[in-house]
């Protein structure tokens, strides 16, 4: 055979060589995928409990305000609506003559009382009465000046009281009449506090434990806006019958609208693990796992979720902090697949 017969099938098994070289560097290409990874951290989320509410007065943003003594307005100084200052006049109150008459009865029996008193210590001073006899006229007196105290914390001192604010608010009614005769604690108006609006919101009867008085929450318009920092000032440990949710007051420190309807997301703890972008966990809601990059490979490794924020998810899980994690493009991945790797930055 000659030299060029002879290098004939030389040439062809180094062409199927080659070919068959060249076809497992385009498998490969076929099957990696290209991936962006973060740096792998641990830190905290904080644990929440969602409430849907509206705004409106807190349970003791209103007050009734009355006289505890018979008798009708003479002069209204305030009308529904008004806004009112602490100490400013809101009506005035004339006395019933039976109330004038008990607290001229009151001031006699304690003056009387009074002088009896002094006259008992007086002849004791002479040894003319005993001491058992001056304990009675001090007893005696004691009563009288009780009883003048109940009158004039009901009704004051005089024949007309001038019926002011006790705090600032607004007048919400008016519900008496001018010259009506009224009974005693009859409601002559309503007034609500100025800062007495809150959110209340419901909550479920298993979160009753959760939410505590002084929990911090954030609470945000359900049309959108920016939101408010928010405190916890009451919880309701008894169902609400129409709503059969955990009434929960919440005290913002931003201004609200009456009525308006209102998101509170409260912290009732903190979640504790790894802190991953929520792109990065997959599968459902039973079964979920991230993938990590390894020698060019991806690593599926199995999380357990704690919790989650709009982008963050907490998890716990075997993770290696030292490899990437795979964030864009890990819905593609199978476990061991080739992967092309870009960076990028972890969530906030």
């Amino acid at each position: 055979m000659s030299v060029r017969h002879a290098l004939i099938p030389l040439a062809l098994a180094a062409f199927a060589l080659a070919a068959c070289s060249g076809g497992e560097t385009a498998d490969e290409a076929a099957v990696s995928a290209a991936v962006t990874t973060v740096p792998l951290t641990q830190g905290s989320l904080p644990e929440t409990v969602t409430a849907y509410g509206s705004a409106g007065p807190a349970a003791d943003a209103a007050q009734v305000i009355s006289v505890q003594a018979p008798g009708h307005i003479t002069r209204w100084s305030v009308t529904a609506g008004t806004p009112v200052k602490r100490g400013q006049s809101l009506l005035t109150f004339a006395l019933a003559p039976s109330s004038v008459a008990a607290y001229r009865q009151a001031v006699t029996s304690q003056t009387l009382a009074h002088t009896q008193r002094d006259h008992i210590a007086q002849l004791l001073s002479q040894q003319l009465a005993t001491r058992d006899q001056l304990d009675q006229a001090e007893k005696a007196l004691q009563d009288a000046q009780s009883s003048l105290d109940a009158v004039v914390q009901q009704q004051g001192r005089s024949a007309t009281t001038d019926v002011t604010a006790p705090f600032d608010g607004t007048v919400v009614t008016v519900d008496a009449q001018q010259g009506d005769n009224l009974q005693p604690g009859a409601a002559l108006l309503t007034l609500q506090r100025a800062d007495g609006l809150v959110v209340t919101a419901g909550v479920e009867r298993d979160a009753m434990t959760r939410v505590q008085v002084g929990a911090s929450a954030e609470v945000v318009s359900i049309d959108g806006g920016t939101s408010m920092h928010g405190t916890v000032r009451r919880v309701a440990h008894a169902l609400d019958p129409h709503t059969h949710q955990l009434a929960v007051e919440i005290v913002p420190d931003g201004a609200l609208i009456n009525g308006e309807g209102l998101r509170a997301d409260i912290v009732v703890g903190q979640w504790q693990g790894w802190l991953l972008p929520r792109d990065a966990v997959q599968g459902d809601e039973t079964v979920r796992h991230v993938f990590q990059v390894a020698n060019g490979k991806a690593v599926s490794v199995p999380v357990k979720v704690l919790g989650e924020s709009d982008r963050v998810t907490v998890a716990s899980g075997a993770l290696d902090a030292h490899l990437p994690l795979v964030t864009e493009g890990a819905t593609q991945l199978d476990d061991g697949m080739a992967v092309r790797v870009s960076t990028g930055h972890a969530e906030p």
